[in-house]
């Protein structure tokens, strides 16, 4: 018991120093913004909470997937570092190797995964923050909720990869500088290869898109969707053989499973489209969830509304981000796993321009309003 306290101490004043590193990592032009100071309030009392609460099994809280790179650390540790290019995807070193230069100074490995994601979230709000002031929009604490919300902040707690994959494929889209677009690229590359080749179909896609100019958009974007998500599927079915050695065969495209796992995906609710064999809380349960992460609901929806309005300003980088996600979500239908972790990549994305596209929208409907009273007699 005594030595139970003990580690629990310890894990304890760890989380504290990395809160504290966090906060000068917030830190911008000398000064703190309110949500950075929230964040790592929260981050550093959720991260002893979960210790408290579960001890060493904390690391099967919510996703097994944390066990899984656990393992995949002890693997590093009695093996070495391999100079392999399969190694380095499977045992995800861009994620493992900090951990270990952490664990080299005392840090515990699964806190210092956890504090890798919470960097990379704070890095994450830095880069929608800077990209809505250059878009003259001056960004609110309540902002936050369409880009690093609840969802966000409860999985950088965890000792996931998540945080790190929705920075790379955020900057990819909303970055200004051309050669750390393509880092991103290439960070995605082994930690999720099917998402790097999404984003890759998303650029190419826009780049023939702007070559011609439609009269009948909706009908265009209903065909390129259509387009995007077989060809998704088709690159599952594909990847699938180059890596396993599996028989070519035609994906589920036209059957109804895939498109209405498709349309649940564009307002958040994809776990109406699985069975309790693959879902294990009820509904019921589920919904409750959406009220705290509100943001698994409010961003996409959000953002189809404003894709369909293509008055309003960035509607390309609307259709690159959409076709990306539709080819992903091509790739996710033909397997029997499709969460909003899965799609937890696009969402920042989604939310920023979602969130200009509404401010641009109620700007207008004022200025309307102006000029219609000005009008009157």
């Amino acid at each position: 018991m005594d030595r139970e306290i003990g580690l629990m101490l310890f894990y304890s004043c760890q989380a504290i120093l990395l809160g504290l590193a966090l906060l000068l990592i917030a830190r911008q032009n000398g000064k703190f913004s309110n949500y950075s100071i929230l964040y790592v309030f929260v981050w550093t009392v959720s991260v002893i909470a979960i210790r408290l609460k579960y001890g060493v099994d904390q690391v099967n809280f919510y996703s097994s997937d944390q066990q899984t790179q656990l393992e995949m650390y002890e693997r590093l540790l009695t093996n070495g570092l391999l100079f392999s290019p399969q190694q380095f995807v499977a045992d995800r070193y861009l994620i493992i190797v900090p951990v270990r230069i952490f664990d080299m100074f005392g840090i515990e490995p699964i806190l210092a995964t956890k504090f890798l994601q919470a960097v990379c979230l704070l890095l994450l709000y830095r880069v929608c923050v800077k990209f809505l002031e250059q878009n003259n929009l001056r960004v609110r604490l309540y902002h936050a909720i369409f880009f690093v919300g609840p969802l966000f902040i409860f999985l950088s707690t965890l000792g996931l990869r998540d945080l790190e994959i929705a920075l790379a494929t955020t900057y990819f889209f909303l970055g200004q500088n051309t050669y750390l677009k393509q880092f991103s690229l290439l960070v995605l590359l082994p930690l999720r290869p099917h998402l790097a080749v999404s984003l890759g179909f998303g650029w190419l896609s826009i780049k023939i898109f702007k070559k011609f100019n439609f009269k009948r958009i909706y009908f265009v974007l209903t065909l390129v969707t259509f387009f995007a998500f077989t060809i998704g599927g088709y690159g599952f079915i594909i990847g699938r053989n180059i890596r396993d050695g599996n028989a070519i065969v035609a994906p589920q495209i036209f059957d109804q499973d895939p498109w209405w796992r498709f349309f649940s995906n564009l307002v958040g609710l994809q776990f109406l489209a699985f069975d309790d064999r693959t879902v294990n809380l009820s509904v019921i349960n589920l919904l409750s969830l959406r009220l705290i992460f509100v943001d698994s609901f409010l961003i996409p929806i959000c953002f189809v509304i404003t894709l369909l309005s293509q008055k309003l300003e960035f509607s390309l980088n609307r259709i690159q981000v959409f076709l990306s996600f539709t080819f992903f979500l091509g790739l996710a239908a033909q397997t029997d796993f499709n969460s909003t972790r899965q799609n937890l990549p696009f969402l920042s994305t989604m939310g920023v321009l979602a969130l200009l596209g509404l401010a641009k929208r109620g700007e207008s409907r004022i200025h309307k309003s102006l000029e219609n009273s000005l009008a009157k007699p």
